[in-house]
């Protein structure tokens, strides 16, 4: 705890922190408040540095059909193809995951996406892989949060997505952009660079796989809390 406090006194001091070593510092400071003993505010994010969680306002887009290439996209983002959007800053959830000090990285996630011959050159490994991260869903009204990949229907095995698969890959700068705030892509389920979580089970190189699962989902303009907590390595 003392590790978090430390590190977010230096946030406050010095208006910006550590996201990679490539990013520029944030144009404006974010402004993070202390709500509760260890509970902590960026913007409409709530940072909990004991149970290392954080939560945020989502809005239900999407509840069936596909294809579905995301699970969660700002509401200025890819929202044709996302089940749920959301208006926080991606920026300001990038800065929430570092101040939790979740680590970040491609490893071996986009090795799919590379022709046989760059693998050796250009892949990644599963030792370079962010950390696993799992997620949750509190509908507005109800009292158990959803399982998030209960509400993804994997089309080829005709069932709901198995595992907790994503991992905290961190998105990229691009010409002094951190691109998951221009795209406003935050959770993938098909491969992209510019999100800031990524799958990695079988068929997250298939972008027509994967759809939006009636069953589970609330209907479409249900509000409620996403929950980002660490996964199990």
């Amino acid at each position: 705890m003392f590790a978090f406090r430390h590190f977010l006194f230096l946030f406050i001091a010095f208006g910006t922190i550590p996201l990679r070593a490539d990013e520029p510092e944030p144009k404006e400071r974010p402004a993070v408040t202390q709500i509760g003993e260890n509970l902590y505010r960026l913007g409409d994010i709530k940072i909990d540095a004991e149970k290392r969680e954080i939560s945020f306002p989502v809005v239900v887009n999407m509840r069936e059909g596909g294809p579905i290439e995301y699970v969660l996209v700002h509401e200025h983002g890819k929202v044709h193809e996302s089940i749920l959007t959301t208006s926080i800053s991606p920026m300001n959830l990038q800065i929430a995951l570092k101040l939790l000090k979740f680590k970040s990285g491609y490893g071996d996630v986009f090795n799919l996406l590379l022709a046989p011959e760059l693998l050796e050159e250009e892949g990644g490994t599963v030792e370079e892989r962010g950390d696993p991260i799992e997620f949750s869903f509190l509908p507005e009204g109800r009292t158990q949060p959803l399982h998030i990949p209960d509400l993804v229907m994997d089309g080829m095995k005709k069932s709901a997505m198995q595992g907790e698969p994503w991992v905290y890959t961190g998105s990229r700068i691009e010409n002094g952009t951190f691109m998951a705030e221009a795209e406003g892509s935050i959770i993938a389920i098909y491969l992209d660079h510019l999100a800031i979580f990524n799958m990695t089970i079988e068929g997250a190189d298939t972008d027509e796989r994967w759809g939006a699962n009636s069953e589970m989902i609330p209907e479409i303009g249900t509000p409620g809390k996403f929950v980002i907590s660490a996964g199990q390595d």
